[in-house]
């Protein structure tokens, strides 16, 4: 069955609950798929029951119901139906948009929806996982391209091309973490918090636009400049979604300037991503680096 890619938020976590401008791409390295093969070595064992849960999610939500083939879904259940995933959980690439998307293509009745309705019924889907979800992940597993998500919601079709300035990598926390309640924290801090509400508003979304605005425009020297603004209010505002054990070297990258570090997803442990001027540049761990 069809291979589906995980995802990776470049820029806008968390902001864009609250009207920032968010640019998400697919990452080919990890993947989800659907599959019977209980031999094969990235088949997750549970997959099973985590897929008879959508399916009792799908059949409780009356949007969703007309949407699916629940009697195929159900009899693919019944004869062993679960995924292969090589995507880890709780670190930020959208495990659960994958499988989401892999449902959909195998039993919806139709794919042809409009983009603003395609991401409505994904983000309805993937409610099982996190309650409550935006779309944006399976989305952008499902159509295989970038997606910027603001005012409005586009695929976007043209390269996003950093590399002549700088470089992109994941640095591995080696701790997963849940999405739900980081989320749910954050939001309760910036309805608390007027101080915090005001810098996102006036200072930390304004940055991850224009941040945003170059990379579907004109990456530049600037952008790199841009990102280490991003990374110091972050490092100020966002400590609760930095491991204590991660903030030393977050805070030696803005102090030597040679990279900057910025919450992947929604922080709090998994993956965090990273921006150097250049791949040979000595960092004070290992990373993964992003083609």
């Amino acid at each position: 069955m069809k291979s589906f890619s995980s995802k990776l938020l470049l820029f806008g976590e968390h902001m864009v609950n609250r009207g920032a401008q968010a640019l998400a791409i697919p990452y080919p390295k990890f993947y989800a798929s659907l599959s019977y093969d209980l031999k094969h070595p990235d088949y997750l064992a549970p997959s099973n029951e985590i897929l008879l849960k959508m399916l009792e999610h799908i059949r409780g939500n009356d949007t969703l119901a007309g949407v699916y083939n629940l009697e195929a879904f159900d009899a693919a259940c019944n004869k062993g139906l679960g995924f292969l995933m090589n995507i880890p959980i709780g670190y930020g690439l959208g495990s659960s948009g994958a499988i989401v998307a892999a449902v959909f293509d195998e039993f919806a009745y139709k794919k042809e929806y409009s983009l603003h309705d395609l991401k409505e019924i994904l983000g309805e889907t993937e409610g099982v996982f996190h309650g409550k979800s935006s779309g944006l992940d399976p989305l952008v597993s499902y159509v295989n391209q970038a997606v910027l998500v603001g005012k409005e919601t586009k695929i976007i079709e043209q390269k996003l091309d950093w590399e002549a300035h700088f470089s992109i990598f994941l640095l591995d926390t080696q701790q997963a973490r849940k999405t739900a309640p980081l989320v749910n924290a954050f939001l309760k801090k910036v309805d608390e918090d007027t101080n915090f509400a005001k810098v996102l508003q006036e200072e930390i979304i304004p940055i991850n636009n224009a941040i945003i605005e170059d990379f579907l425009n004109e990456v530049s020297d600037t952008t790199f400049s841009k990102i280490a603004q991003l990374s110091a209010l972050q490092y100020q505002y966002f400590d609760a979604l930095i491991l204590e054990e991660q903030k030393s070297i977050w805070l030696k990258g803005l102090e030597e300037k040679t990279y900057f570090l910025k919450v992947c997803g929604a922080g709090g442990g998994g993956f965090i991503l990273g921006f150097a001027k250049n791949k040979e540049v000595v960092l004070p761990f290992e990373v993964t680096w992003i083609k």
